[in-house]
């Protein structure tokens, strides 16, 4: 009976349910992480097409925006003519 409660790894060490719901829990965690890193890596880069070069301040800015927020400005940049609309977005939501 045990037997079919303990799973083995690729290495065949025994691995109980729980450890394998923490692997599975961080793998879907590290997978959101990442997608959020890519989301926010394409939004830098379209502001700085849209704006020009950012500060650090902007940019650090943006980073800690949340991820509702990252979309919000995502859609509003398409109306940017440039750093000014930037930078009163920001005021208006900091």
């Amino acid at each position: 009976m045990a037997e079919q409660i303990i799973r083995y790894d690729r290495y065949g060490i025994p691995e109980s349910p729980l450890i394998s719901k923490w692997k599975e829990e961080g793998r879907v965690e590290g997978r959101v992480e990442g997608k959020e890193e890519g989301h926010l890596e394409l939004l830098l880069r379209q502001l700085v097409r849209c704006c020009g070069p950012l500060s650090d301040a902007l940019a650090a800015q943006v980073q800690a925006l949340t991820a509702i927020q990252m979309l919000e400005l995502a859609e509003a940049l398409l109306d940017f003519t440039g750093r000014d609309d930037l930078e009163q977005w920001l005021a208006q939501r900091g």
